[in-house]
């Protein structure tokens, strides 16, 4: 018999009590005095089995939850509860590797992914996708820190997923091609949009693994919660229903908008 243990790292935080707190997050309490008084307090807004959060810790609920903070407590006194400390697993590592670096941590939010590359393999005749951790990009860009300027990347290159096309981070604008338009770039004029190939401009919003999102470039904010671009609000198809980091060109844009420069790279062929 092998016993096999996992190490995971992880951070506390401290958290407000909201309509917004869950489950997941009660039993994430580090300390277990806490955790059982607002699980008693949970009990007191539990219908048919059916546990109510947003009642137990809205304002109001907050407020009995304090009030009451005694007798939730098996009799005992203790101090009024607002926030809590939560444990949240997580990759964090040290900001330097002398001094007193070492030993200060830092931590993307959750969710933070700031570059997302894309590679052409020749053989496949297909295009490859990576998320890059935020860790692993500010190792690599200490490092390149000592190249000449010319030769830094400001991620980290893979060679052995292919030929290494561009990265995009979020706010990024895109330009999603027609098949006419891969086979035939001249025909997009740049300095001339059309008023359709304007709307054919995405801007990347996140990504996560090989996959990417975007909503088109002149989106703000999405009018109708999680329904005008799916439950996520944002979306991988174009709205010709083309996934866009299959064929996407990178724009570098000025702060007017005027568009410096297109990097194209190889696309991948409508199936």
């Amino acid at each position: 018999k092998l016993e096999v243990y996992e190490f995971v790292s992880g951070t506390a935080g401290r958290i407000s009590l909201s309509e917004k707190f869950t489950r997941k997050q009660l039993e994430s309490i580090t300390d277990s005095g806490i955790q059982i008084i607002l699980e008693n307090h949970v009990e007191n807004y539990t219908v048919e089995g059916k546990e109510r959060f947003d009642l137990a810790f809205n304002a109001d609920g907050v407020d009995e939850l304090n009030k009451n903070i005694k007798q939730l407590n098996n009799g005992k006194l203790h101090q009024p509860i607002y926030k809590v400390r939560v444990y949240e697993e997580g990759n964090r590592f040290p900001i330097g590797s002398t001094g007193n670096k070492k030993d200060k941590y830092v931590e993307a939010a959750k969710g933070t992914n700031l570059f997302f590359t894309i590679y052409w393999d020749a053989e496949k005749q297909k295009r490859i996708y990576e998320t890059i951790p935020l860790n692993v990009v500010i190792e690599h860009q200490k490092q390149d820190a000592l190249l000449p300027k010319e030769q830094r990347t400001p991620v980290p290159i893979d060679s052995k997923k292919g030929e290494f096309l561009f990265s995009l981070s979020p706010s990024d604008l895109v330009y999603v091609p027609t098949g006419e338009e891969v086979n035939d770039p001249s025909l997009v004029d740049f300095r001339k949009l059309t008023q359709e190939q304007t709307a054919r401009i995405y801007k990347m919003v996140s990504s996560s693994g090989p996959q990417s999102f975007f909503v088109q470039g002149y989106v703000s904010k999405s009018i109708q919660n999680k329904l005008e671009f799916s439950a996520l609000n944002k979306m991988e198809k174009s709205i010709e229903n083309i996934m866009i980091k299959d064929r996407c060109w990178k724009l570098k844009v000025d702060r007017l908008g005027n568009i410096l420069s297109v990097t194209r790279g190889q696309a991948m062929k409508e199936s």
